[in-house]
This record gives C-alpha cells, structure tokens and sequence, in this order.
C-alpha cells in the first residue's frame, strides 16, 4: 500500500470515527438535559412544598386556636346552662318516703305501698314551657308541636307547658338542656313529700280553687296560675293542667319488685310512665300516687313534662 492510499484510509475512518461519536452523544446529552430539567422541577417543588408546609403549619396553628376558643366557650355556656337550669329548678334533698297507694282501696297499679329510700336531686319548678321550648326549635331546628302555628305557638300561650310532644322528644330536649327526665319515684317525691299527703297540697281537693283539672278550663293554663296548688318542695302544677313523661318504662305490677333505693323502673316495656293527671281528667288521676302511661313515639295535647338532674351537676 503506498503512502497516498493509507493516508486516504485512515482520513475516511477518521471522519466515520468522529461521525458515530457525535451520532453517540446526541441521545446521551438529549438524557443530561432531561436530568437537569427533572432536577430543577424537583428543586422548584422542593421549594413550594416547603412553602405549603409553611403555610400549612400556619393553618393549623390559628385552627388550633379557634378550637381553644370554641372549647372555651362551650365551657362558658355549659355554666351558663347549669346556672340557668338551677334558677329553674328546686333540691329535694336525699331521704325516705312512701311509694305507691296509701289505703286498701287504691288500684293493684299502685300497690303495695313501699318505702323508698332516694338520693338528692334537682327537679323543676314547673313543666317546660311553650316558651323554653321554641328557644330549643329554633336553636336545633327540632320540629314544632302540631298545635303550633308558622313554627310558634299560639299568642298567649308562652307560659303555658308545651304539649304534643312524645317522650323521645322531651329526652332530646333535655339533653339539649344538659338535664334529663325524672324518674317515677323522683317526681312521686317530689309531688308528695315525706309526710303522705294523697295531694300535692294536702289531704283535701277542693274543685276549681288549686289546680287545672275536671274540664273547669278545658285546656292549659300558665303554669303559674295556681300557687295554691304547690307542692310539699314548692313545685308548680304537679296535679293537673297537664300529665308529665317520666324517664321510666311502665308495668302495671312494678311495684311488687321495685328496687327500695332509687328505683329507675323496669329495664323494658310497650310504654312510658305519665304523671300528674291533667286538665281535662277527674280527681282520681291528681292524686299523687296515680299511674298512667302511654306510648313513648304518641304525642298528645294533654302530655308535657318537666327536667330533673343529679344534685352534683347543678
């Protein structure tokens, strides 16, 4: 091979040398790019994330916050509440009475008559009223009572006990209240004190003078329209105007198994305890060891009730 043939040669694979190096690193410098890019899309991500993060914690700190707030006032009303519930409500104290009929002649409902030691408690001066009541539909958006007209009642009515309203939503109410129904032997006691009395007042029952019963009216009164008809505790209307849901399942025969210390009733049953009698029912039903009872889900227009809570959360 002579000189001018090598040289040509070796120029020709020279060119072909240096022109499958460049082919080469056109994919690889094509890679470096997208790695680059890719590392400074992570970099600015990086960098926003970290921003989020900041502002993230700064959310959660002023969430924090408010829930501090929040806390603080659900303190304040609950206080409130317990406040306003004991300026409603009156102590009877922690003792013994007499449960059930006081004489031969009392139904088989009432017997036997047993004594029944009970621990304090709160219960309510009155029964709950149209008034106290719409504050609950308005602040839960609870439904109305039927007879109430446009999501209020009647002009007139505001102090009279709200009626159509079944046990389940009296319970709901006075959970909204921070309080609760009483239990049958609660509201007994608390109707005839310690000293037996068959009516909230007294041993006599006088027509049309202490309490709103017979059909004199024909339906409610205010609940403090008869202060004659206060109980041994002071309690308003706990004979007539209106019956009232205790917390109880009723039997007919409970009384021959009834617990002698805070008795809170059978564990089941078709109906709920009712006390008090009523506007429109006769002497028989006011006397403060009457038992009546109706279905928990009825409600009806002669059927309110009162709260009751433990002595320690008042």
């Amino acid at each position: 091979m002579d000189d001018w043939t090598y040289w040509t040669l070796t120029s020709i694979l020279i060119v072909v040398f240096v022109f499958q190096l460049t082919n080469f690193n056109r994919p690889w410098q094509k890679l470096v790019m997208q790695i680059e890019n890719m590392e400074l899309r992570h970099s600015e991500m990086q960098s926003r994330l970290s921003r989020d993060n900041d502002e993230l914690e700064a959310l959660q700190e002023r969430l924090n916050i408010v829930e501090q707030e929040i806390e603080k006032l659900e303190a304040t009303r609950e206080d409130m509440q317990l406040e306003f519930n004991k300026r409603l409500m009156v102590e009877i104290p922690a003792g013994t009475f007499t449960m059930g009929g006081w004489d031969e002649d009392s139904p088989r409902t009432e017997l036997p008559a047993h004594k029944v030691q009970q621990s304090a408690y709160y219960i309510g001066k009155t029964p709950v009223t149209n008034l106290e009541y719409r504050d609950f539909v308005k602040c839960t958006g609870a439904a109305a009572p039927i007879d109430w007209q446009l999501g209020t009642f009647r002009n007139g009515t505001g102090k009279h006990p709200v009626v159509n309203v079944s046990w389940q939503e009296a319970r709901v109410y006075a959970e909204w209240r921070g309080a609760r129904l009483p239990s049958e032997s609660e509201w007994e006691k608390a109707a005839r004190g310690t000293d037996e009395r068959p009516y909230p007042w007294g041993t006599r029952f006088t027509e049309g003078e202490r309490c709103n019963a017979t059909n004199q009216v024909g339906t409610t009164t205010p609940v403090d329209e008869w202060p004659d008809g206060r109980s041994f505790y002071g309690l308003w209307d706990m004979a007539g105007n209106v019956y009232e849901w205790c917390e109880d399942y009723y039997d007919p025969d409970y009384y021959k198994e009834s617990s002698l210390a805070d008795p809170k009733g059978p564990e089941g049953g078709q109906e709920r305890v009712i006390r008090g009698g009523c506007f429109n029912e006769t002497r028989t039903a006011l006397r403060t060891t009457h038992r009546a009872s109706a279905a928990e889900v009825m409600s009806r227009s002669n059927i309110g009730f009162r709260l009751a809570m433990d002595a320690g959360n008042v």
